[in-house]
This record gives C-alpha cells, structure tokens and sequence, in this order.
C-alpha cells in the first residue's frame, strides 16, 4: 500500500532563492509544507506504507508538481526549523533526497494519480473518514487532496469534479494541512493496529 498526500500552492516558486529568513516572512507559506514534511516523517515508521508527499506549484509561472517520497533521510527531523532547512534544500536540490519536479497541468497530474489510486478530497462536508471502506482495505492505494492555506482554485476542483473521487471528512472544523495529515495517519494506524 503507498499513501500520497497532494497539496496544492499557489504561492511556492521552484525559481526563487529561499532562507530560513524568507519563510518566517511567510510570503511563499513554505511553513505549510514544512510543519506537513515534519508530520509524515514523524508517520513515515509507525505505518510501514511509501508515503509520498506531491506539492502542485500552481503560481501561474510554475505549474508544475514537487513529488517527494518521504524516506529515511527524514528520520532526523526533530523541530519545525529541522523541517524547514531540509524543506528549502528539497526545494533547491530535489535529487539529494529522491525527489523530483514533473512539469504537468493539475487536471493530467490527477488523472495520472486517478489511474493509480483511490482519490479522497478531504473537506467538511464529506463522509466522515471513519465510514469509507474503500480506506480500510489494506492493499489500498490512497491519495488524499487537501488545501494549503487556500482551498482548491475553481479550476482545479474542476479537474477534480471530473474524476472518479470520494468527498471526505475528519470532522466539521477547518484544520491546519499539517494537522488533517496527523489525523489521517492516525486513523490509517488505529486501522492496522485493530
């Protein structure tokens, strides 16, 4: 079983030169996919599956997509800060740690995930994650789709909304990126444990 979280930003750009500096300003919110690099490290060993992270760049100068498999390179994460340094060197130098850019439109990037996988979009107003059999199965191969600090553009739930997808929910509350990771690979561990 592997298990991807995608998460889309509109802000991140492969092309400018970042530091510890520049993400506390938070002008590309490359804390989001920091504190969600730390949380899938912290998951990577507990739940024995490839986890993978993908951040779709979707600044209109980019469209493209970050695919990282989180490994055991990252299993010295032990702070936000840890998670932000590793987070700009992935960003500048992806084959250090296996990752790669693919230049893909967001509609082709889900089609190609839609092929492989079992596709939930996590929102409030889906079913409540602990009713999707489809999650449960253990040879499953899951993608969950989440917001960053925006939700999905128009045309991106577009693309969406032409798939063959799940409506999922964790619970009626707006939950940081990073948070719905934790809850998701909770509920994915307790399956396996029970």
């Amino acid at each position: 079983m592997s298990l991807t979280f995608l998460i889309p930003s509109s802000t991140i750009r492969s092309s400018t030169r970042k530091n510890i500096k520049s993400v506390i300003g938070g002008q590309e919110r490359l804390d989001v996919i920091s504190r969600c690099l730390l949380n899938l490290a912290r998951w990577n060993n507990r739940l024995g599956k490839e986890i993978r992270l993908f951040v779709y760049l979707s600044h209109n100068l980019e469209q493209k997509v970050l695919e990282i498999p989180i490994s055991k390179k990252m299993n010295t994460l032990q702070s936000e800060i840890d998670s932000t340094h590793m987070s700009i060197e992935i960003l500048a130098n992806p084959q250090e740690y296996n990752a790669d850019y693919i230049d893909i439109s967001f509609k082709n990037l889900l089609d190609n995930l839609n092929k492989k996988s079992s596709i939930f979009y996590l929102t409030p107003n889906g079913l409540l994650i602990n009713k999707q059999k489809e999650i449960s199965k253990e040879d499953s191969t899951l993608c969950f789709i989440l917001g960053s600090q925006h939700d999905l553009s128009d045309e991106q739930e577009e693309a969406l909304f032409n798939l063959e997808y799940t409506p999922t929910s964790i619970g009626e509350k707006n939950y940081l990126a990073s948070h719905v990771i934790t809850i998701v690979c909770n509920h994915l561990y307790n399956l396996n444990e029970g």
